[in-house]
C-alpha cells in the first residue's frame, strides 16, 4: 500500500492499480504497542472448525463484485470476522448492550446472540444491559445479563432492555462508561441510533487522547 491519509471518521489508504481501501479507526491508532492475545475460539473445542475461517488482517472486500479486466481496483472495505489475535483477555472485558429508538422484530434476539456469544465463545462473564436507551447510561437501572437470564428472550416482542428516543447527555453517557469501566459497548439501533454512537466515539476519543 503507498499511501494512507486518516481522520476521526475514516481512513483511507492507497494502493497499487487503483486500488482504496476506506478503512475504519481501530484501537492501534491511539493506544501505541496495544498487546494481542490467542483468540479463545482456538481452545474452544465447540468452535474447532472456527480455525479454519480466521479472517486474515489484510483481507478486505471490493464495493464493486462485476468489473473489466481494465478497471481499476476501486474501493475496499475491511473483511469483519474473527481474527486469530483479539485485544482484551476474556476476564478483562466489562461488555455492555443497550438499545435505542423505535422498536423493530428481533432486538432480543440479538442481546441474546452477544450475549451468548460473548460467553460461550470468548469466556466473557461481565455483560451489562442498560435498561432505558441512551439516557439510561446516566441512571442507575442495569441488568446483569447471562446466557441464563437471555435463555428464552427470543420468544419475547420488544426488547428487554427498554429504550428511548429523542436527546441525551453525550457527556453523561462517556463518563459513566469510564466510571463503569467498561470496555466493550454494543450498542443496537438505526440510523439515528448509529449517528449517537459516533458522536460519543469523537468524545471519547477526545478524552483517550488528553
Amino acid at each position: 500500500m503507498a499511501s494512507s491519509d486518516s481522520d476521526s471518521q475514516l481512513k483511507i489508504v492507497h494502493g497499487d492499480a487503483g486500488y482504496i481501501l476506506e478503512d475504519v479507526p481501530h484501537f492501534t491508532d491511539y493506544i501505541l504497542n496495544l498487546p494481542t492475545y490467542p483468540n479463545p475460539l482456538r481452545s474452544n473445542p465447540a468452535y474447532s472448525v472456527v480455525k479454519q475461517y480466521f479472517v486474515h488482517m489484510d483481507d478486505t472486500v471490493p464495493q464493486k463484485v462485476v468489473v473489466h479486466k481494465d478497471s481499476p481496483r476501486g474501493v475496499h472495505f475491511r473483511r469483519a470476522g474473527p481474527r486469530q489475535k483479539v485485544y482484551f483477555k476474556s476476564d478483562d472485558v466489562h461488555a455492555c448492550i443497550v438499545t435505542c429508538g423505535g422498536l423493530c422484530p428481533g432486538l432480543n434476539t440479538v442481546i441474546r446472540e452477544i450475549v451468548c456469544g460473548l460467553s460461550y465463545m470468548y469466556g466473557v462473564n461481565k455483560v451489562l444491559g442498560i435498561d432505558g436507551g441512551y439516557r439510561g447510561f446516566y441512571s442507575k437501572n442495569t441488568i446483569n445479563l447471562t446466557p441464563k437470564v437471555v435463555n428464552d428472550i427470543h420468544k419475547r416482542g420488544g426488547t428487554i432492555l427498554g429504550t428511548s428516543r429523542g436527546g441525551h447527555d453525550t457527556g453523561k453517557i462517556v463518563d459513566s462508561i469510564q466510571d463503569r469501566g467498561i470496555n466493550q459497548v454494543y450498542i443496537i439501533g438505526g440510523d439515528g441510533t448509529q449517528r449517537g454512537a459516533a458522536v460519543i466515539y469523537e468524545v471519547g476519543i477526545e478524552i483517550l487522547s488528553f
